[in-house]
């Protein structure tokens, strides 16, 4: 697991992330004996069977339909509607190999055969479902990977916020701005984050928050769930550690006086270690 997250760690250090090599990585502190370089071949065989099928397509509409088609239909990808919180759904060697998955890790393999294609695609981090863009001089298409690469209009759009927030909410342009790798990579975490927490899945859940914070050391969230999780699990000094450096950094935080309590507290405890 410790040269997973070192290589996990260089990698990221980079920009752009190569997206799919960070994905596996992330794979394979699940499965240490994943052989990255196997995974990464796929998606590029994929990407060569994809292209002879595209090739007919005119414009970014037909390519994006015809992409959609070999994936969704040819390949047999698909959303994972039977059992949406399998942490497998979150592991791209997963993906590939049971061709089942969630919006984020299908839209993964969609940006990253698209794009070998030539098609200009983005991740669209929407809320609670994870899109795809596809832009061109005419404009953007928005794509969905886990109802089989739709094309969404933006009433359809409208109506998604409308049933996740159980009222009527402003599409503001924000929702379907173009996210970065890294951003991908934080998201992908924090769906095993939230299996791992469900299932009190503490070392799991811990190596999840660690790779955020690699990612983003600016994510304070993280830091003071972290910081709860080591306390939790009676690592005394590196919750107080995690706390102060949270209250340093986070003085404005909802949870800086929670945080603060617990310095309190753990700064007698680890005296008592001692």
């Amino acid at each position: 697991m410790k040269d997973a997250r070192n290589e996990f760690a260089r990698l990221v250090a980079r920009e752009p992330i190569p997206l799919a090599h960070g994905a596996l990585l992330i794979a394979r502190e699940e499965y240490p004996q994943l052989e990255i370089n196997r995974y990464l071949d796929r998606i590029a065989a994929l990407a060569a069977q994809a292209e002879a099928t595209i090739r007919g397509g005119e414009n970014t509409v037909e390519r994006v339909q015809l992409l959609s088609s070999f994936l969704f239909e040819d390949q047999g990808f698909a959303g994972n509607r039977e059992d949406y919180s399998d942490p497998r759904n979150s592991f791209l060697n997963e993906v590939l190999d049971r061709r089942l998955g969630i919006p984020i890790t299908l839209s993964l393999i969609y940006l990253e055969v698209g794009r070998r294609v030539g098609l200009n695609l983005y991740g669209v981090s929407f809320p609670a479902h994870f899109l795809v863009k596809a832009v061109d001089e005419r404009g953007e298409l928005i794509i969905d990977p886990f109802n089989g690469g739709a094309i969404l209009q933006v009433a359809e759009i409208r109506a998604r916020l409308t049933q996740i927030y159980g009222q009527p909410v402003e599409l503001a342009p924000a929702m379907l701005r173009a996210v970065s790798g890294r951003h991908i990579l934080i998201r992908m975490l924090r769906n095993l984050k939230n299996i791992y927490f469900n299932a009190s899945d503490y070392p799991r859940l811990l190596a999840a928050l660690d790779r955020i914070l690699i990612l983003d050391a600016g994510a304070m969230d993280e830091l003071f769930e972290r910081a709860a999780l080591y306390e939790r699990m009676e690592c005394f000094k590196a919750a107080l550690d995690d706390y102060q450096s949270f209250i340093g950094h986070a003085p404005d935080h909802i949870q800086v006086d929670a945080a603060r309590e617990s310095v309190m507290r753990l700064v007698a405890q680890v005296a008592r270690i001692n």
